[in-house]
């Protein structure tokens, strides 16, 4: 009898510990993160996203708090270890994420001026003598963080496309942040260099051209944590979606960039063109 019972009481446990964890999996969270990949200063990204991060507190009945990552790769490894609840990827990075973790619950990306698409700006000062990218050999190249898309991965494509190599540059360098790239140009340190298009527009008055854009390539995105209750992932998503509707939701997204117009669906295949032109080039040494 006491043996029967002791094999009935470890089935037991061994049923609870396999049982339980779905029942966690159902409990919503106290509390959410909204992680962010470094690609402007902290002081920045806080001024933009905290209006997000509060709206979703509201809608959600969950409060959000920022997380703003030191670099591209500890923003990444907290994505894929499930360590941040909503994360903010780049295209180049969201790939990676895939190929090393798997795929993660997606819910949106960007919609810029009404599209799902942006690009990346080579550009250079207003008073440049400099007219096409052929012009850049020999010259000094700043480029943001080494794995952002539109200030690294895509203009690296963009100047190969040109038949200009890294090593036909004078010297290239990855300036961690869009802040650093303007001020490496517009100060002379640098011949030309490298932004995303949005950011590009926000500081044209700074007096810089383009000198070349980037075909169209998928927006940033917002993935999930996998662990989160699928009901709450459906709930941010929709959110997301249907932010661009509300009045208060449109100042949200002017917080984010005048060229924001809302949130949109978004599948994996949304970023095999970028896959592509990632496949071009040669992972960028830092």
């Amino acid at each position: 009898m006491f043996i029967h019972r002791l094999y009935q009481l470890l089935g037991w446990i061994v049923l609870s510990s396999l049982i339980s964890p779905l029942y966690a999996q159902d409990k919503p969270p106290e509390s959410l993160t909204l992680g962010l990949m470094p690609y402007l200063t902290a002081g920045q990204l806080t001024q933009k996203y905290t209006p997000l991060a509060d709206y979703l507190s509201k809608k959600l009945n969950i409060p959000v708090s920022l997380e703003i990552a030191k670099n591209y790769d500890e923003h990444l490894q907290k994505a894929g270890e499930n360590k941040i609840d909503i994360a903010l990827l780049g295209g180049s990075p969201y790939i990676k994420l895939v190929e090393k973790y798997g795929k993660k619950p997606l819910l949106a990306r960007y919609e810029i001026h009404g599209k799902p698409t942006f690009h990346g700006i080579i550009f250079v000062t207003e008073t440049s003598e400099i007219k096409n990218l052929k012009e850049l050999i020999g010259k000094r190249f700043a480029f943001g963080d080494a794995n952002s898309t539109l200030s690294a991965q895509v203009p690296r494509y963009m100047l190969a496309e040109a038949g200009v190599s890294l090593d036909k540059l004078a010297g290239h360098e990855f300036l961690k942040n869009h802040d650093n790239v303007i001020y490496g140009v517009t100060l002379g340190d640098y011949a030309a260099g490298a932004l995303a298009e949005e950011i590009f527009t926000e500081h044209q008055k700074k007096g810089m051209r383009v000198l070349a854009t980037s075909p169209p390539i998928s927006t940033h995105l917002l993935v999930a944590n996998s662990l989160l209750p699928s009901a709450l992932v459906e709930k941010i998503r929709q959110t997301l979606l249907d932010l661009k509707q509300d009045p208060q939701g449109k100042e949200v997204l002017t917080k984010i960039g005048p060229e924001m117009t809302g949130f949109v669906s978004v599948v994996d295949k949304d970023y095999d063109s970028l896959r592509n032109i990632l496949k071009s080039i040669a992972t960028p040494s830092k």
